[in-house]
């Protein structure tokens, strides 16, 4: 029996004609048949087909975002880090590029992001004077910045001059959500100095910040977590989860300055008999007196958050 004519099914059409149209440099027509066969058949390989696509459309930002979502993928070869690395420098994120080059380091990329960064710095094509009345205006707000005017704002700024902005900035800082911000940007950098800052709830203090760890990494957090889980998983899980979401937020605005990893457990146990003393537990009303530096901490926290509550 003759063999059937086996004909392209609506993914190896779509496949078909996006590559076609590619080799004609017709990317704007490509793009929506990558598009369509990412509905149908969202994998590595056809994402990267799109990502290339608007790469070579000038969507610097549409590559990103498609491509950020298959991040671990991109990482797992010199040649996929190298595409993913070289789109966040296309689109002028450098601080991004110095993120993930801390972690996975290619002497090559490093190279090919340093000259980038000194003729952005030689061409002056990034306004820092605008960029730090910016930061002026935020910090007067005493609010929240949201992550994606974060992003924008970092954009094109290189690492140097980030970190000038910085330290003309954090000796003075008013708003409490903005320190931290800028610590956790120098650290997963790889910034390694010794820097004094100031901060609203400790004051000017020196910190190093080779020996600091990315907030969500720091152990002072991490044991925090760990004694609420213990304490409460099986008790009550909603107390355990409430406990951990305002333990976590007070951290933030206190990091990079976090107890100690001997002073966690009489922070827990101040969340503790705060959370009982409010369900009637009147022994844990008078256990919770032992610990008046801790709660005098945490009010005047909780009164930044109950600002723009």
């Amino acid at each position: 029996m003759p063999e059937m004519i086996q004909f392209p099914d609506k993914k190896g059409q779509l496949r078909g004609n996006a590559t076609r149209k590619m080799l004609a440099h017709d990317y704007l027509a490509a793009k929506k048949d990558w598009l369509a066969l990412y509905d149908l058949d969202p994998v590595f390989e056809v994402v990267t087909s799109l990502v290339e696509t608007l790469r070579l459309l000038g969507d610097f930002e549409g590559a990103i975002f498609y491509a950020s979502e298959y991040e671990q993928d991109y990482l797992k070869t010199e040649a996929t880090l190298t595409d993913y690395v070289r789109l966040y420098l296309l689109d002028g994120q450098y601080l991004f590029a110095h993120r993930l080059l801390t972690k996975y380091p290619n002497e090559r990329l490093e190279a090919e992001l340093l000259q980038l960064e000194m003729a952005q710095d030689l061409l002056g094509e990034t306004d820092y004077a605008s960029r730090a009345t910016q930061l002026s205006t935020w910090d007067s707000q005493i609010q929240p910045i949201g992550g994606q005017k974060w992003q924008n704002w970092l954009k094109k700024m290189t690492l140097t001059g980030f970190i000038q902005l910085a330290k003309n900035h954090w000796l003075h800082l008013k708003n409490p959500f903005i320190l931290p911000k800028l610590i956790e940007e120098c650290i997963a950098c790889g910034v390694k100095e010794k820097v004094v800052v100031k901060s609203v709830f400790k004051g000017e203090q020196l910190v190093d910040l080779a020996n600091c760890r990315l907030f969500h990494d720091a152990p002072a957090l991490i044991l925090m977590k760990q004694l609420v889980e213990e304490f409460w998983l099986n008790q009550d899980p909603q107390i355990m989860e409430a406990i951990t979401i305002e333990a976590q937020a007070h951290f933030a605005l206190l990091y990079p300055f976090l107890p100690t990893l001997s002073e966690v457990p009489d922070w827990e146990k101040s969340y503790r008999y705060e959370y009982q003393a409010i369900f009637g537990d009147e022994k844990a009303a008078e256990a919770l007196a032992a610990y008046p530096e801790i709660q005098q901490l945490k009010t005047k926290i909780r009164a930044y958050y109950h600002e723009f509550a």
